[in-house]
């Protein structure tokens, strides 16, 4: 399994999910991490051999390079995330937009009027390039809100606490809910809330993006856009069909759920 470094909580999770049943198949699957988007090593290890199939869980630009260099799979191919394209692969088609438009309009139908937006890219610039930052000021630009960006830091989760209560100490009108790129930087939001003594979800409540295992250990449990691990199971079930040559390749529409948790229930 080819990945973005550092490894994104909802590709950890699915990871977490494929290898367990990939092993009922007596198969092992192998993390390897891209770094600084040098995607040359997927190319190297297929050609080479050294695997039987391959998933590749990369941002949409990342996949867009592993298709314009290897324009069609090699061996069976799962290509997690970003735009469907090129010739024999597998593609987890995932409508995120859907998802972040009814995770915001809930938390708006339960009387949230302001709902901010938090990041996890280092720098503002890179934060606007985001997807998950377009859905999100998108869908506030179609309901006549301005979308205010809260904060946005890298994704380790002591950038993510300092920037969150700078971002808390100094901004003059909190917004009444945060939906935040990734469950690090809602988890990050939450712990710095907390040391703040700001109530959540009473004072601000919280989104996070990834359905991680993490989220569900938070107190109060975090709210969280994702996949479902059923969803996953099929995805794997299907492509191990792909593996032993009994199913063709296919696109995998899988929708993005909102699981409604304590951080946005008072």
């Amino acid at each position: 399994m080819f990945h973005d470094a550092p490894l994104d909580r909802f590709v950890e999770r699915f990871q977490l999910r494929a290898s367990r049943r990939l092993s009922e198949h007596d198969h092992q699957l192998v993390s390897v991490a891209i770094a600084d988007g040098d995607i040359s090593p997927i190319n190297k290890l297929i050609r080479a051999g050294a695997c039987d199939a391959a998933i590749v869980a990369f941002s949409r630009p990342g996949i867009a390079q592993v298709l314009k260099t290897q324009p069609e799979a090699l061996i069976p191919t799962l290509l997690v995330g970003g735009e469907p394209g090129g010739k024999g692969y597998d593609h987890v088609v995932i409508n995120e937009r859907e998802g972040v438009s009814c995770a915001l309009t809930t938390l708006a139908e339960t009387g949230r009027s302001s709902v901010a937006f938090a990041g996890q890219l280092p720098t503002r610039e890179e934060c606007e390039l985001d997807p998950r930052w377009e859905m999100y000021r998108d869908f506030q630009a179609s309901h006549a809100r301005t979308p205010q960006l809260l904060f946005t830091s890298s994704p380790f989760l002591g950038d993510v606490f300092r920037a969150a209560l700078e971002a808390l100490q100094t901004t003059s009108s909190l917004p009444d809910a945060v939906y935040c790129a990734s469950d690090r930087t809602a988890i990050g939001l939450m712990l710095a809330a907390q040391s703040l003594h700001i109530d959540v979800p009473n004072d601000i409540a919280v989104v996070g993006t990834g359905h991680s295992a993490e989220s569900l250990d938070m107190d109060p449990s975090l709210s969280s856009l994702g996949l479902d691990t059923s969803e996953i199971d099929d995805i794997m079930r299907h492509f191990w069909h792909r593996i032993d040559g009994t199913a063709d390749a296919s696109q995998i529409p899988v929708p993005w759920k909102l699981f409604s948790r304590g951080s946005t229930s008072n």
